[in-house]
């Protein structure tokens, strides 16, 4: 008996679940075929239960803080782990599947024909098939690894408890998780690796700060070592070293092997179908169709990245592809990551190392520490730096950020990169305060001056006031560079705060410059008279606030007891006044100030301003006494 489906999907991981509901979504007749349960790797083995124990070991560790002889009990937390398994799981069973109009067999598929598939002694018939039969956990030929008993992740998830000693075989995503994790439960931990630093495919300086933080947590270890040989001696798996041309061995009841992962490529009979595979990966193009017309890959059979959301894009991808007539191009242009230790460690695009090879030294590098964001000063040894690589104009060519919601924050910085929006765009976005994010505006603000300065007309003038360009040639620029300078000092003036406030029961002292007018200034032209209460402090202080709120464009930034601070921002340029009330108690009087940010010559706008308030002011006080 043959089935005849439009899609048949073989593997039901994060691709092939993507692709399943994507097919059902064009009304297609689909099939999904896992020798396993659906949700693959991501459910059963990785994002989600390491997640869950990276969440547990947090809570615990900062326990730990106020209660230090805490101890866990790791079997109840494997329990936990498992629950969480069990509930993402509901949402992609069997029966959700059928609900969404597709078929799930739980079986081995091995290809017959071009588009034929043998499922169980069945026949099952597809116009399109999509290979999403994922990867592996890396096990290389170590000496006597496989007379121990190992772990990886497929395994480690299934224990009991977890043991009380762990070695672990890799320092990459996985491997530096589940050693900060497994530490902070109470595992004595001692992590291997062979390259020279933990997660070498991320910034240098930032898995460095992590690398630290992980020996202060108490991991131990150990970068530039080779495992060459691994033997069981009762409880104890110990791993023979070599490190700096001399032998180690390191004995501890666990050994998890985190090396990386292998290609699912065997077994399927994927030579009947013409589909051409090495070791490593399904050869596809850039369709993500393989050598065999009709038949796509995607996911970690694929590659380049096994990432459970560049699956989802892939299978997205693969699957229109095979339904509609217009072909979509899978591109790599804006690949994003995050390693989930605590601090997180996001990635977008290049690393400054790799922009700096492929661009050379016209790359711009902005940083940004998080011990100078509020909001992490709020937290207890917190620790983050920000690290965003930008093009000569601009645009972004990528980021690294350690520290707290590095992943959330990467993730504005991914929407800006491959919507190719200016990283100085960013300074005129309003954040919420106190918040990680608020790093980026931070950034987006020097970005924008920056912008400015490097117009070739404002260079241009800026090398010829130093000497390095002939008069002559100022003139092929003439008022438009002396322009473009103005705007780029008017731009760092506006970000920068005057002095502002109180000092010794009177309004600052008022600078020289931008222009402004004062109550309290000897300086002729700038003398304006104070504003009597009219009534009650109170009441003054009350009307002043009302008068302040008519006004649009006004924002009221401060109030304290004899203190009131606002800011008009203009709408053409986008300049800030800065505007000061005090209230002297002993005068019953309300000193003034209003100041513009930049430039020299306001036209007056400044008193102009005053005379428009005092006579709101006036107006709303003889309407309250009256009233």
């Amino acid at each position: 008996m043959t089935k005849k489906y439009d899609i048949a999907i073989i593997g039901a991981g994060a691709a092939g679940l993507t692709a399943a509901f994507t097919a059902a979504g064009f009304s297609k007749k689909t099939v999904l075929i896992d020798k396993n349960l659906p949700g693959g790797e991501c459910t059963w083995s990785g994002c989600i239960p390491s997640k869950s124990l990276i969440n547990i070991a947090k809570e615990v560790h900062h326990a730990k803080k106020y209660s230090p002889e805490l101890n866990v009990d790791t079997s109840e937390v494997l329990k936990d782990i498992q629950n969480v398994i069990q509930k993402v799981y509901a949402g992609e069973s069997p029966e959700v599947l059928q609900q969404a109009g597709i078929d799930f067999v739980n079986a081995y598929a091995t290809f017959t024909g071009p588009n034929t598939l043998e499922v169980e002694g069945e026949t099952i018939e597809a116009k399109k098939i999509i290979l999403s039969t994922g990867s592996t956990p890396l096990v290389p030929p170590i000496d006597g690894l496989s007379d121990v008993d190992y772990l990886t992740n497929e395994t480690i998830f299934k224990l009991e408890s977890f043991p009380k000693t762990m070695t672990i075989l890799g320092a990459g995503p996985i491997g530096v998780e589940l050693s900060q994790a497994l530490n902070r439960l109470g595992v004595q931990v001692t992590l291997v690796e062979k390259a020279d630093r933990i997660l070498s495919n991320d910034d240098e300086e930032l898995a460095l700060m992590i690398q630290e933080r992980l020996k202060q947590e108490g991991v131990t270890i150990h970068t530039g070592a080779t495992a060459v040989k691994a033997s069981q001696q009762g409880s104890q798996i110990k791993l023979t070293v070599e490190k700096d041309d001399q032998e180690m061995t390191v004995s501890n009841e666990g050994l998890l092997v985190a090396l990386g992962r292998q290609a699912n490529v065997a077994g399927y009979n994927l030579e009947t179908a013409g589909v051409e595979y090495d070791k490593k990966r399904i050869q596809v193009d850039e369709h993500m169709e393989t050598t065999a017309k009709g038949i796509y890959a995607i996911g970690d059979v694929v590659g380049p990245y096994q990432l459970s959301h560049m699956a989802n894009a892939q299978g997205i991808t693969a699957t229109q592809n095979a339904i509609l007539p217009i072909n979509r191009k899978m591109k790599y242009d804006h690949v994003t990551w995050c390693t989930y230790t605590d601090p997180e460690l996001g990635q977008s695009g290049l690393t400054e190392a790799q922009a700096r090879e492929k661009h050379g030294d016209s790359i711009r590098v902005y940083e940004h520490d998080y011990a100078d964001i509020d909001r992490a000063n709020t937290k207890k040894d917190s620790i983050g730096k920000v690290k965003i690589v930008l093009d000569k104009k601009g645009y972004i060519l990528g980021a690294s950020i350690l520290g707290d919601r590095a992943g959330e924050i990467i993730s504005q910085i991914q929407t800006l990169k491959t919507l190719g929006i200016n990283m100085g765009k960013l300074s005129s976005v309003i954040h919420p305060y106190p918040t990680y994010s608020e790093v980026l505006v931070k950034i987006g603000k020097k970005v924008y001056v920056d912008n400015l300065l490097n117009q070739p007309v404002v260079k241009t003038f800026n090398k010829a006031k130093a000497g390095e360009l002939p008069v002559g040639k100022i003139g092929l620029y003439g008022a438009a560079a002396a322009a473009g300078v103005g705007i780029a000092n008017m731009a760092v003036q506006n970000n920068s705060k005057p002095q502002l406030g109180v000092k010794n029961g009177r309004l600052q002292e008022m600078p020289s410059t931008p222009n402004a007018v004062s109550s309290q200034t000897t300086v002729k032209g700038k003398f304006v008279p104070a504003w009597p209460y009219n009534g009650s402090k109170e009441q003054a202080k009350k009307n002043v606030l009302g008068m302040l709120k008519s006004y649009e464009g006004v924002r009221i930034v401060q109030v304290s007891h004899n203190y009131v601070y606002a800011v008009e921002t203009s709408k053409l340029m986008r300049f800030k006044d800065d505007i000061e009330f005090y209230f002297n108690d002993a005068a019953q009087q309300i000193e003034f100030r209003s100041a513009s940010r930049v430039g020299y010559s306001d036209q007056g706008v400044n008193r102009k301003r005053y005379e428009d308030m005092r006579k709101r002011y006036s107006s709303i006080s003889t309407h309250t006494r009256n009233s």
